[in-house]
């Protein structure tokens, strides 16, 4: 049994085709949509793995609301020559968090491009990255095989267009994504471009000769791939393109330009007014980096920025965030924030939990702004893969959105000014791609 899997930045899928229907798989059973899975891993400190919807409620239940608590642990001895004095044992100690019940991981994807993150230490276990997605890999492939009551033969992999500009780093997070399949222990498998898939699952079902362009929006990285289909249903992939913008990077775009005020952000410190150290707030460009905030040196900081700063309720805030674990969840409340945009023209972000609370209005024209940068690098994008079609946005036929980002009314308004609104039409936002994998892993010569 061939399978295609849409391993992605924030959500994963999986289906399967037998020459007429694609099926789709229940990855994610805790889920309230089994065949989507949130794209997360806990690691217990057991070493227990979770992964989707009982990755995050592990963490949720453990972590969110409880105050971090620090210790100096002993990590063993090590041999130091010094000269004049010999060779001399010297015991090693680091502060730990001496209660984490565990880890949580998220956007593992996004990591394959950056070559300063090699792994990282899971309560003295040491994980590559290509082993964090590999335990995240091999569960998956157990869940299939369970739901199928056969083993798999073979899966084509969904993977960006480019995870990068750069080419070696695109390169590297191919080489590192191929490592992890592999540690895994996939069966014989090989990579589609995920707009490719995309084409795949809506040629399966066109009529007549057409010029498409796939616009699959994800968690991580936009990708467009233009293809024609003959009258016999002939298709070829005439370009694809890609950039790095998600709807991750949209979420930061709010922390960052609405939501920092409300923990300390302009806040003046003692008598001299000395601005806010930019790094605390800088951390706060993702949850998993607020982290990063809970070393002692950084907590030392943020409790004399509160002792002697003009915001001291924003800096407790701040605290809080920090020491009791809410990045996450503020993190998961602008991410739906920015899904009411798609509905309405402004909506709120807020909290209220013991220590953070805020209520905020978010305009869609203000989130339009925040995001304009990322407009234009996604219509120079689609302009690139025109080019290299050596098409006109007058022969596109049908432009198709898949993604989850692809809702956005930004980038909706965008597709209809060049190509005219007639043209667009929506997949299933979440799946396209898991199905046209499985279109392709049921012919042998996607596998080769």
């Amino acid at each position: 049994m061939r399978v295609g899997l849409d391993f992605g930045t924030t959500n994963s899928s999986a289906a399967v085709y037998d020459g007429t229907r694609v099926r789709l798989l229940k990855l994610d059973p805790a889920n309230s949509a089994p065949s989507i899975m949130r794209s997360t891993l806990f690691i217990s400190r057991e070493g227990v793995p979770f992964i989707g919807r009982a990755a995050i409620n592990k963490f949720t239940e453990g972590n969110v609301g409880r105050e971090i608590e620090y210790e100096w642990r002993y990590l063993g001895d090590q041999e130091v020559t010094l000269a004049e004095v010999g060779t001399v044992v010297q015991a090693l100690y680091a502060v730990v968090d001496a209660n984490a019940p565990g880890r949580l991981f998220q956007s593992l994807k996004s990591h394959l491009r950056d070559s300063s993150f090699t792994g990282t230490d899971v309560f003295g276990t040491r994980y590559t990255l290509e082993t964090l997605i590999a335990v995240v890999l091999r569960i998956v492939l157990g869940r299939i095989e369970d739901e199928l009551g056969q083993p798999v033969t073979g899966m084509v992999l969904g993977r960006p267009v480019h995870y990068s500009t750069d080419p070696k780093l695109d390169e590297l997070a191919i080489a590192r994504m191929r490592r992890a399949a592999e540690e895994a222990g996939l069966p014989p498998f090989s990579f589609l471009p995920e707009p490719t898939a995309a084409a795949l699952s809506y040629a399966a079902t066109a009529r007549g000769e057409q010029n498409v362009l796939v616009f699959d929006f994800g968690g991580g990285t936009l990708d467009v791939t233009v293809m024609r289909i003959d009258e016999t249903g002939r298709r070829d992939v005439l370009a694809t393109d890609g950039v790095p913008i998600g709807g991750d990077l949209m979420d930061r775009r709010v922390v960052m330009g609405k939501v920092l005020p409300h923990f300390g952000e302009g806040a003046t410190l003692g008598p001299r007014k000395m601005p806010l150290p930019a790094a605390l707030l800088d951390h706060l460009s993702e949850w998993q980096t607020i982290v990063d905030l809970t070393q002692p040196r950084y907590l030392s900081i943020i409790d004399e920025a509160i002792r002697v700063g003009d915001k001291p309720a924003e800096l407790r805030a701040l605290r809080t965030l920090v020491r009791e674990n809410y990045g996450l969840p503020l993190y998961e409340e602008v991410e739906r924030a920015k899904v009411r945009l798609s509905d309405a023209p402004r909506t709120t972000v807020s909290m209220n939990v013991p220590g953070i609370v805020f209520s905020d209005t978010l305009e869609r024209w203000d989130f339009e702004r925040l995001i304009g940068p990322d407009v234009r690098e996604v219509g120079a994008c689609i302009d690139r893969a025109l080019a290299g079609a050596g098409l006109a946005p007058a022969d596109i036929d049908v432009v198709l959105r898949t993604g989850g980002s692809s809702r956005i009314p930004r980038f909706v308004r965008l597709l209809s000014e060049k190509f005219g609104a007639d043209k667009l039409q929506e997949m299933d936002v979440f799946t396209g791609v898991a199905s046209g994998l499985a279109i392709a892993a049921a012919d042998p010569r996607w596998l080769a």
